[in-house]
């Protein structure tokens, strides 16, 4: 589909997953125009401005938009009993090398996975934690 098909003269960004969508552009104009052609032709509602989409937070102040998971941060932290742990500046050490346990039965896998799915999703948000959770992926 092409967006010049709708009038659309700008730039216009369409970000969909599952039934949330995402509409933004260099041009309110634009980006409200192709919002109402894709009202009139699909069952759908503008819900404003984003706030929250996929759990990321968006922010908007006077410097721009930025986003954030400290929402779901938090909520991993509770699922896996860590709410209380202590903190580090820095999330991996440099050149660690890492190596299989002897007794590798004290490790729940389905756990470890769901772990480390959920870190996965969170370094969108925290690049900082990205080369320490591909290591123990």
């Amino acid at each position: 589909m092409y967006l010049k098909d709708y009038g659309v003269t700008g730039v216009v960004m369409l970000c969909l997953y599952v039934d949330d969508l995402l509409v933004t552009g260099d041009s309110k104009q634009e980006t409200d125009r192709f919002k109402k052609e894709m009202m009139d032709g699909f069952k759908m509602s503008d819900i404003g401005t984003i706030a929250y989409f996929l759990g990321m937070k968006f922010v908007t102040t006077k410097s721009g938009i930025f986003f954030h998971q400290k929402k779901y941060a938090t909520d991993i932290l509770k699922m896996f009993n860590m709410l209380d742990c202590n903190s580090a500046t820095t999330p991996c050490e440099p050149g660690i090398k890492l190596s299989t346990g002897e007794d590798i039965n004290l490790v729940d896998s389905t756990l470890y996975r769901q772990l480390i799915g959920s870190l996965r999703y969170l370094y969108n948000s925290r690049p900082d934690i990205t080369y320490g959770v591909g290591l123990v992926s």
